[in-house]
């Protein structure tokens, strides 16, 4: 595969089942070089087999559908000509579509009411004529972290188009979800919409009509996904927490009693990390489990406090959901042959059944690399494991050279299939170029329990680093390693871990961090996020006796006078998550020791970049600084579809 094959390979997303269990809908995502960006449009398939049906078009494309209660429309979110997102209906059969809101500012989170009258959605609170006025002007100060709009749950009919407000003031909507009978809606309210203010959101209940609201927790933890049983009892929440809500452990599962009481942790020893959750209509629950290099679809008895599996696979569970009175699930399987195509399994179990076939054609089409699970012992004798990508044509006498891939959060976790960033990791592409890949699960990943987890807190780089070199060392022994050929990149939390490792060693010949952290004290005022920064190091870095001393131990940039790697920098210009400066602190110190060194920077982009002409930069520097600095050979860039036959000018 190329990069141009990765970038225009269609990508399913969202699928969602009919109410009736006869078909699903699904986004079929393409890209679009003119537009700069894949745009999405919506499929029909049925369950039972027959072609996929297109059934939108919009230049803008279209996201969010969602079928309604009786299975007769289908809604979806799109821009079209509105100046912001607004709800469309469609009918199933395809059609024109009827734009339903005309909203002040863009709609997000559709979600139909059970008896198929009315559409939730959350907004932004509109702008007002003051500020309007004041854009005009360009009298545009503003306050920083002030200059937000709360977002509020809201309630359109769908026969006359009339919107309701159901929640008004001074906090914000983040999510909810109605209850089956539509009697209730569970919504996470927090006070602003800002990220570094999700830990302080609250689980509170309403009636259908915003009605009676009240609180159902207090606590300095993020709950997600709350949901009311069948019964309306008890409301179940994910949350990274322990039985004393203390954050930071491993995302698992809770229940609360809606009458009042403290959230009861309902899997205390569960070796894995609770994705999402979901009741099922006896009262049981279903979750995506994630356990390491795979995640399976889980059934939980609550009373029993017992967990089962009810998949089993190399595969990552993606975009599930259950829909009660098909009395089915619908998902997507990342697999090592097949990038995302939708299954639905009955709630009680059984055989999971494929219902798209996008992927047919895929290894025929392309040689894909062998997958395989690795396992070895990290310094201190923990097991650690990681993903292995085989060069194309492998041969078991040969050693290749192997490009170590750090996957973000770090509290995530890579598993077999290629993950949501396949054309910013371009596996297959190296692959193909007789590079082995590893993709490992160090110190702080998430599916491996608690201990794993948080052998971050109260010093960050304690084992990570030593695993990634560990997991090399195995490979290298092996025989399947060329010791001498190694590079490392990673992006968000796998960009701190490649600086902390161009630091610790000179064995890599090329390294690539992108939206990495250099300085962790800096960082701590710049980020938008904090909460977890303050328990990786045992406080903040303003308070009394601030912990100064791990901040700066922790920070690559303290030992960046050992760096002796060439290494790219890659940061999005308007990232708030690990912002620009993080990569230019870095990219400075290597620059002024001598080291090779070079930094990019993408304009429009955040943490994560959208445009395809960035994504497509992005990979033909790191593969042309991986070939000269590893293998010592020239590289040719790929060119987007149309572009004039030349590279762009690339020196050094």
């Amino acid at each position: 595969m190329s990069i141009l094959d990765l970038a225009e390979l269609p990508r399913l997303l969202d699928p969602q089942l009919s109410p009736d269990g006869r078909s699903v809908i699904y986004t079929v995502t393409r890209a679009d070089w003119k537009a700069n960006r894949p745009v999405p449009h919506i499929w029909r398939q049925a369950i039972g087999g027959g072609l996929p049906l297109q059934i939108t078009n919009g230049e803008t494309g279209e996201l969010s559908a969602r079928w309604s209660p009786d299975a007769a429309s289908i809604l979806f979110l799109s821009r079209r000509n509105e100046a912001d997102t607004q709800i469309y209906l469609l009918s199933p059969a395809g059609g024109e579509a009827q734009a339903l809101t005309k909203h002040a500012s863009a709609v997000s989170q559709p979600a139909w009411s059970p008896d198929g009258a009315s559409i939730y959605f959350v907004a932004a609170d509109a702008r007002t004529a003051e500020e309007r006025e004041r854009d005009r002007l360009r009298d545009d100060v503003f306050a920083f972290e002030e200059n937000f709009k709360h977002r509020h749950l809201w309630k359109v009919t769908v026969a006359s188009g009339v919107e309701q407000k159901l929640t008004d003031g001074a906090f914000s909507v983040l999510s909810y979800r109605p209850s089956r009978d539509g009697r209730y809606i569970a919504f996470h309210r927090a006070p602003t919409p800002l990220a570094g203010d999700a830990a302080r959101s609250e689980i509170w209940i309403a009636g259908a009509d915003g009605s009676s609201p009240r609180a159902i927790t207090a606590n300095a933890i993020e709950e997600i996904e709350a949901e009311l049983s069948p019964d309306h009892s008890r409301l179940l929440f994910v949350a990274e927490a322990n039985q004393r809500l203390e954050p930071y452990h491993a995302s698992t599962l809770f229940v609360v009693p809606v009458a009042g009481g403290a959230p009861e942790l309902l899997l205390p020893d569960f070796p894995y990390a609770i994705e999402h959750a979901s009741w099922a209509p006896d009262a049981t629950i279903l979750a995506v489990v994630n356990m390491g290099v795979h995640s399976e679809i889980f059934r939980i008895d609550p009373g029993a406090k017992r967990a089962r599996a009810l998949t089993e696979g190399r595969h990552s569970v993606q975009f599930w959901s259950l829909v009660s009175g098909a009395r089915r699930m619908v998902f997507q399987l990342d697999e090592p042959s097949r990038i995302g195509d939708v299954w639905t399994l009955p709630l009680e179990g059984g055989t999971p059944v494929r219902v798209t076939g996008q992927y047919d054609t895929l290894e025929r089409d392309f040689n894909l690399p062998r997958q395989e699970k690795v396992v070895w012992k990290g310094a201190d004798g923990t097991s650690v494991e990681g993903v292995l990508f085989y060069p194309l044509g492998y041969e078991t006498e040969k050693r290749y050279p192997l490009v170590v891939q750090l996957h973000g959060g770090p509290a995530e976790s890579d598993k077999f299939g290629y993950g949501p960033g396949v054309i910013v990791n371009y596996v297959p592409v190296l692959t193909a170029k007789g590079y082995l890949v590893l993709r490992p699960n160090y110190r702080g990943s998430s599916g491996y329990g608690n201990a794993f987890l948080r052998d971050l807190v109260g010093g960050y780089f304690r084992n990570m680093h030593l695993d990634v070199m560990a997991g090399v060392d195995l490979l290298v022994r092996q025989g399947l390693a060329d010791g001498d050929r190694l590079a490392v990149m990673g992006w968000s939390a796998g960009g701190h871990l490649t600086n902390k490792l161009i630091t610790f060693t000179e064995r890599f010949k090329a390294a690539a961090s992108s939206a990495g952290a250099a300085n962790w004290t800096s960082l701590f005022a710049q980020t938008d996020t904090r909460t977890n920064r303050a328990l990786w190091f045992g406080g903040t870095p303003w308070q009394k006796d601030a912990p100064w001393e791990t901040f700066w131990a922790q920070s690559p940039l303290k030992d960046a006078s050992k760096v002796r790697t060439p290494t790219l920098f890659f940061v999005g210009q308007e990232d708030p998550r690990v912002p620009m400066p993080q990569s230019v602190e870095m990219y400075r110190a290597l620059a002024a020791n001598g080291v090779a060194t070079r930094l990019f920077v993408a304009p429009r982009e955040g943490h994560q970049w959208a445009e395809l002409r960035h994504q497509l930069s992005k990979a033909n520097i790191e593969l042309e600084w991986f070939e000269r600095h590893v293998m010592g050979r020239g590289y040719a860039w790929e060119l987007a579809p149309g572009d004039a036959a030349q590279a762009p000018a690339n020196p050094r």
